[in-house]
């Protein structure tokens, strides 16, 4: 099956079964001779249990482990075997490299070296690295099954839910500090536990878990051994049943922690990189991720963890203290592997991501108690209704899965209807910190209001482009000065600033103010007159008109925008139209025989 081709790197999404591939790969060419190489020692016992279930003999190369030499296949640690290599007789006809984005390292070229005959496989999920070398010196070609997102919903993956630190939370302002890089390129481990590791930070991490996930079985991701200690600390204290693992964790400690986990007797893992690649257990439902990376690799690799199908999950919940997902975006997002492969493209973070991320709603009302994290929506929830949205580390918002605002918003508030949220730019040159309101329908209404902005009701205070407060009322698209009075004309809702009063409501014609004196109020209660115009207190008929005068114990008007005239009684009921000129005569007063007025007070 290899085609004349003598070295391929095979990518399989995490939890897909690379293990198994390799398991056949090993009993299919077992009578010519195997070598299996790995480089941890969870991951040399991991895959000779696989062996074991396959039915495969083989033996063991890796510290604390019997040798059984004698066997056609054998399973290694790359550090036992580069101390060995030179003594060993052994010669596969197939080296299987299990990680293989590691194999750019020193200690795996010795294989290519020792083996020049024997054909190659390397399995990973992430054929990538940080330093953007290419894998075409030691690998002839990549082979690619499906994507993680078909993975899962074919089944063969867990669906997952992702809840994050807020694009503008002080996790994720505090990675954005970070500028001092290590040797392979990531975050100074150093610097990070500087700035990360801080009781603030813990508390914030205890609390994400107790919110979402309390009691559920997961995978905590630290920076160093302090940090993980931290962390255990902290979650015992809390009633949390936990333990640690690190590089330097005795390896007979090593394994009985983590059979006591499988088991159940802890609920929580912190460890530190020891479980980032390799290890499988299907039941975790929790995967917290405390450390900040600029590997995709790594990214991939921790998420994985929990991505196995399991009966005792429906699916793994993501915690991502840290706001990874704004530099590599979901774990489901489509990547080039080819060009990475090839060395044309680096795998870190991308300058802004091209793919919208739907917030949950529920996310939205926890924001501010639960530490600024929010629930990104899972693959499978409708698009529908009204949504908020990431694009780039920026919000937007949707309705029914289609953008009506555009992501360039650092802040989205959800309020009362009819409204749905305020909307918050960015304080820079352009926008000088403007917000504003979008409603129910998904509408930007505009409101021109900067600064610090409070809903009361459907009125909004905050500023002006100048900074002088002012009023919105959202029912109107208007500014005050001041918090104006509210009231009622007939049915009608009124502002009133000063002396002065306004109609409460958007409608063509009606968009003046005017005094009390100004107004006069029929007997009926039905029509006032106010200057030029009238109008009727009746939902049933046409409400406004030009005011004409009086004629015939009844009211003449002319249409808006019409040249028809009407005369109306006083319940404000249509008598009759006509073209002008009107015939009759015309006075500024009623005759009081047939109709009444009189003055309103106000309010």
């Amino acid at each position: 099956w290899w085609g004349g081709i003598r070295s391929v790197m095979v990518q399989m999404p995490t939890g897909t079964g690379k293990t198994y591939l390799m398991a056949a790969v090993v009993r299919e060419n077992a009578a010519d001779g195997v070598l299996v190489v790995t480089h941890r020692i969870e991951l040399v016992e991991q895959i000779s249990e696989t062996l074991s279930r396959f039915g495969v003999r083989h033996g063991v190369i890796a510290g604390g482990r019997k040798a059984l030499l004698a066997e056609n296949v054998r399973v290694a640690s790359i550090q036992t075997l580069s101390r060995c290599i030179d003594s060993l007789s052994f010669c596969p006809s197939v080296v299987v490299v299990d990680e293989a984005h590691h194999a750019l390292a020193k200690t795996y070229r010795i294989l290519w070296e020792k083996w020049p005959e024997a054909l190659f496989l390397g399995l990973t999920a992430t054929p990538c690295r940080l330093s953007g070398e290419p894998f075409t010196d030691l690998f002839e070609v990549l082979l690619q099954t499906w994507s993680m997102e078909r993975f899962i919903d074919e089944g063969w993956l867990a669906d997952f839910e992702y809840i994050s630190a807020d694009p503008n939370s002080r996790a994720v302002r505090r990675v954005g500090l970070l500028s001092k890089r290590g040797a392979d390129g990531d975050y100074q481990l150093k610097e990070m536990a500087t700035v990360m590791d801080c009781p603030e930070s813990i508390r914030h991490l205890y609390d994400t878990y107790r919110t979402f996930a309390s009691g559920k079985k997961g995978i905590v991701y630290a920076i160093n051994r302090e940090h993980a200690r931290h962390i255990l600390e902290y979650y015992r204290d809390g009633g949390v049943s936990c333990c640690m693992i690190d590089a330097k964790t005795p390896p007979e400690e090593r394994r009985s922690l983590v059979e006591d986990y499988r088991n159940g007797r802890f609920t929580l893992m912190v460890n530190v990189d020891i479980f980032s690649e390799g290890w499988d257990v299907p039941e975790v439902e929790v995967i917290q991720l405390a450390r900040p990376t600029l590997s995709l690799a790594k990214y991939l690799q921790q998420v994985g963890r929990g991505m196995r199908v399991s009966c005792k999950k429906s699916h793994v919940m993501v915690l991502d203290q840290v706001g990874l997902y704004l530099a590599f975006g979901m774990p489901i997002q489509r990547w080039d592997w080819q060009r990475m492969f090839d060395g044309r493209e680096v795998g870190r973070p991308t300058t802004g991501n091209t793919f919208p991320i739907y917030i949950g709603e529920e996310a939205m009302e926890k924001q501010l108690v639960n530490l600024e994290m929010v629930r990104i929506k899972r693959k499978e929830e409708k698009r529908e209704g009204m949504e908020v949205f990431m694009q780039g580390g920026k919000y937007g918002i949707a309705l029914d899965g289609k953008e009506v605002c555009a992501p360039q918003f650092v802040r989205v508030e959800r309020i009362p209807e009819p409204y749905f949220a305020l909307c918050f730019y960015p304080y820079d040159a352009v926008f000088r910190g403007k917000v504003t309101v979008v409603d129910g329908k998904g509408r930007d209404l505009r409101p021109e209001l900067y600064g610090k902005v409070e809903c009361k009701g459907d009125f909004f205070k905050g500023c002006d482009f100048t900074g002088k407060q002012v009023y919105w009322d959202g029912k109107t698209r208007r500014h005050y000065e001041r918090m104006p009075e509210l009231g009622r004309l007939g049915r009608f809702e009124l502002v009133k600033q000063d002396a002065a009063y306004m109609f409460r409501f958007r409608e063509r014609g009606l968009d003046f103010s005017f005094r009390k004196e100004d107004v006069r109020v029929s007997a009926t209660g039905k029509v006032f007159i106010i200057g030029k115009h009238l109008i009727v207190n009746d939902k049933k008929e046409q409400f406004i008109y030009e005011f004409l005068g009086f004629s015939k114990g009844m009211i003449l008007v002319k249409l808006p925008g019409q040249n028809v005239y009407r005369l109306i009684l006083d319940s404000g009921n249509r008598y009759c139209d006509f073209k002008p000129p009107y015939p009759g005569t015309v006075t500024r007063n009623p005759d009081r025989m047939y109709i009444r007025f009189h003055n309103w007070s106000g309010f």
